[in-house]
């Protein structure tokens, strides 16, 4: 496994874990009381500070277990990457399209924001699934 495969499977899993703990935790009691932006605030704060730590710690570990690995894009890394953009890109246009469509009908601003969160949380997995599967099928 290269240096970017394993970066993007660290990256994916993180994503997947913060994220989906985040939207667990937030979602259900939203869907009794309307959901409130002020109320999730520490805890979107916290998921970030999560993703970014665990993005260091996992990158630290990658490195640690390989230090003589190289880390540079070579061609195919650059070529997974920009197919996996390619494809998850409508993921994050209909979440967007949606988000706007909402904001027209005036919808609550909590359900706005966690759409758009929605979609580049969900984009970024597919992304990082994808990617995992280019590299394991070969491109």
């Amino acid at each position: 496994m290269s240096f970017q495969e394993k970066s993007n499977l660290a990256m994916t899993v993180i994503f997947a874990l913060v994220y989906g703990s985040y939207f667990y935790t937030v979602i259900p009691p939203a869907l009794d009381t309307g959901g409130s932006v002020e109320a999730v605030k520490g805890l979107l704060l916290g998921a970030v500070i999560f993703l970014v730590a665990g993005g260091i710690v996992g990158h630290i570990l990658i490195v640690m277990l390989a230090p003589n690995e190289p880390d540079t894009a070579d061609e195919r890394d650059k070529f997974i990457e920009m197919r996996a953009d390619a494809r998850t890109s409508y993921i994050l246009g209909f979440c967007a399209i949606t988000a706007v469509g909402m904001a027209l009908f005036e919808a609550n601003p909590f359900w706005i924001a966690h759409v758009l969160l929605g979609g580049l949380v969900i984009g970024e997995i597919a992304k990082g699934v994808l990617r995992a599967v280019d590299y394991r099928q070969g491109v």
